[in-house]
């Protein structure tokens, strides 16, 4: 059957943005405004927040039962405002103001607007020196009910706002800045874009390590909490109505206030891909909240987001159970010492448990340790979820790490549903049923319909390692970066989808070095069949915004429409220095996706890699929405069934993809004679292929046996043509 693809070839359009830093803004590039010259504007266009220095801080007394919560700023209340500090000016059609904010020794800086108010037409960014980090626009849609707005932490020690209005608005709106946060712990800062990091203890697990493909949906719950100079973890939750209402909870000690809800910053898809073990791109997040109950002797907060995450955050609300029958087997999902996200297992039954005397006796879950995982500062607020995937508490504090192996307590579900009867303090209310009948709740996709769900696409498998391969002889440099074998483009090919609205896209970047100016990564966006052929799009995205041996993502400034075959390229640069991870070379049939331009003329990248590479991948993951992919012919797929299998009828390869990724599976290939000719096992893996290349044409049978012994047969034709 013939791809479809895109037939319109289209002008090259070449974007320099900055939106790579994702929280929910409109995206664009601030205005270029001249800076005044004469000394007293230039003191007024600049604020410095007192000296900090971090021995200021008194050292509290050692908890016997810590909090895991971890602090990494002191706050600076301020009240700046266009009509006190900063400087106007007039840039055409709009009126500019500008005022830049310096912490010196500053790891980072967060801004807090106390009043956010502005008018339709009027755009806000906050960028560093450079402009090369950069959050913005953000306009009347960041406007909420509690009139403030929290952004992102900005690297380095000082941070420019600047605020540009149409010139002819009667209503110049409100902004004050309320807070300025010194991060002095460097969670935010320079060093944590530019070098290799791991935050939290050795021992921990990331999500993508964990072998359960349940976890799949219900990781999109959690999130990463930044709340008043703290980290702490937080779950979306689904209530009895389904009403797709952005329900979170957490623990109250990370927000210390209820107020502080409000500003606060809600980080969504914090983590490692594949199992590669390299920092995530941490830049998907909803601003604000506003507290609907709480309760500090249970140490709970539920709080109702600004807004329910967009499609192109994939966000679920997960399940929860209140009944008090004690939770067994059960692990939590969270973000220690503010890290990636991480899964933690208990096999045993957690027991009933005091806090400490300033909370009610048996409000807490204890899990007396963890079989895999642990748990740090950063952790508190964590759901505590039982086999069902519904949580049952959420944590707050306990002695449990990689050096200790002992114990954690949550929040008991149970409880804080509705112990106390007021409104304000308890969960039911909120969560229930108007009978109140119900004391679980399965978790939802907000988003569940074709047209408005999204998903990440990628061609790199699980047990892909990822690295940088050099070029061929005659050449010097890498496949995926700089070279003098005359390796120009880089592309990864996606292929036959109807019709797919691209997002966005992360890219696992292993090291740049920017040697001009203005160093750029070019993105394109390319359609065709088998090669790219025509050009949909180009992006710039600057150097400075880049973090190296790191998923980075790069939202869109719009949507894209494709249909059939698409192709996503990065141009190498030529007086930069950049480098893209990729898959090791595969020594099976029939799987590789990664094109490389070489003299002017698209090749497949694994004829130039050597050493019998039969496929590579980039290491690229791209968000869809309302995708609708020509499936892989294997028609007698089932629910129930243990396996799928594709493509059938096969000439080099089969894939088989497993149903259940934690147990052993026992793959065996024979004849219709029954002669054995393949026997293969795979542990803790969802995908397989097997190289059939050698076989004669005609009709085989797949024998896939799982640990428990279920077993399952299918026939497969290998044409040979």
């Amino acid at each position: 059957m013939m791809k479809k693809h895109c037939c319109l070839i289209l002008i090259l359009f070449s974007l320099s943005t900055a939106a790579l830093y994702a929280q929910i803004s409109e995206g664009g590039y601030p205005l270029d405004v001249s800076p005044q010259k004469s000394v007293s504007l230039v003191t007024r266009s600049i604020f410095h927040t007192p000296r900090f220095d971090r021995a200021m801080i008194p050292e509290s007394a050692p908890d016997p039962v810590p909090f895991k919560s971890v602090r990494f700023a002191h706050p600076f209340p301020v009240q700046l405002r266009p009509d006190n500090s900063g400087i106007w000016y007039d840039a055409g059609a709009y009126r500019v103001w500008q005022l830049s904010v310096v912490s010196g020794g500053a790891y980072s800086v967060q801004i807090i607007f106390s009043r956010y108010r502005i008018p339709q037409g009027a755009r806000l960014f906050l960028f560093d020196a450079r402009k090369e980090f950069v959050l913005g626009a953000f306009t009347c849609r960041n406007n909420k009910s509690f009139g403030k707005l929290a952004v992102y932490p900005v690297p380095g020690d000082s941070i420019i706002i600047q605020y540009e209005v149409p010139a002819d608005a009667a209503d110049r709106g409100e902004l004050e800045i309320g807070t300025v946060y010194h991060d002095y712990a460097d969670f935010f800062g320079l060093k944590n874009r530019v070098e290799p990091r791991r935050l939290s203890g050795a021992c921990n697990v990331d999500i993508n390590c964990c072998f359960d493909n349940r976890f799949k949906e219900l990781q999109q719950a959690v999130c990463r909490i930044v709340a008043a100079g703290e980290l702490g973890t937080g779950t979306l939750l689904n209530n009895a109505s389904n009403d797709r209402r952005p329900l979170l909870i957490s623990a109250y000690h990370v927000f210390k206030k209820t107020k502080n809800a409000e500003e606060s910053i809600f980080d969504f898809n914090y983590e490692s891909p594949f199992c590669t073990g390299i920092n995530g791109s941490d830049l998907q997040s909803v601003s604000g909240a506003t507290t609907l109950a709480s309760f500090d002797s249970l140490d709970f907060i539920l709080v109702e987001l600004s807004e329910l995450p967009p499609p192109s955050y994939r966000p679920y609300l997960a399940g929860w159970d209140a009944r008090t029958e004690r939770p067994s087997a059960c692990f939590t999902l969270h973000h220690p010492n503010g890290d990636t996200k991480k899964v933690s297992y208990d096999e045993g039954i957690c027991d009933s448990a005091r806090y400490n005397k300033n909370y009610i006796n048996y409000g807490h879950w204890k899990v007396h340790n963890w079989e895999s995982g642990t748990t740090e500062g950063g952790s508190s607020g964590a759901g505590l979820f039982n086999p069902d995937m519904r949580l049952t508490g959420t944590l707050s504090g306990g002695n449990a790490s990689c050096t200790v192996n002992s114990y954690d307590l949550f929040s008991r579900f149970d409880k804080v549903w509705n112990y106390r009867p007021e409104k304000n303090q308890q969960v039911a209310c909120w969560l229930g049923d108007s009978t109140e009948s119900s004391l679980f709740c399965d978790g939802m996709d907000p988003y569940e319909s074709e047209e408005e769900a999204c998903t990440v696409i990628s061609n790199f498998f699980t047990d892909d390692l990822h690295c940088t391969i050099p070029v061929p002889e005659g050449g010097t440099g890498i496949l995926t970066g700089n070279n003098t074998f005359g390796i120009t483009e880089l592309a990864e090919r996606f292929n036959d989808f109807s019709t797919a609205t691209l997002q966005g896209v992360s890219i696992g970047i292993a090291s740049f070095r920017d040697l001009s100016d203005e160093a750029e990564l070019i993105l394109r966006i390319y359609t065709g069949d088998s090669l790219p052929s025509f050009a949909e799009k180009q992006y710039r995205f600057p150097f400075g915004m880049l973090t190296p041996s790191a998923m980075n993502y790069f939202a869109f400034p719009e949507p894209l429409v494709v249909s059939g075959t698409f192709f996503i390229s990065v141009v190498v640069p030529g007086m930069d220095s950049l480098a893209l991870f990729q898959s090791d070379r595969r020594h099976i049939a029939g799987t590789n996706t990664f094109l490389v331009l070489h003299n002017g003329a698209w090749k497949e990248a694994h004829e130039l890699a050597g050493s019998g590479s039969q496929g590579l991948s980039l290491l690229m993951q791209v968000v869809v929405c309302g995708a609708s992919p020509v499936q892989p012919n294997d028609t007698t797929w089932q629910d129930e069934s243990l396996f799928r299998l594709y493509p059938n009828p096969a000439r080099n390869y089969i894939v088989l993809e497993f149903t259940n990724r934690l147990s052993m599976h026992n793959v065996k290939l024979f004849d219709l004679a029954g002669k054995l000719l393949q026997n293969e096992q795979y542990a803790n893996r969802m995908y397989a292929e097997m190289d059939v290349s050698s076989f004669s044409p005609g009709i085989y049978l797949v024998c896939v046996e799982e640990e428990d012994g279920k077993t399952e047969i299918r026939k497969v034709v290998i044409s040979g043509l």
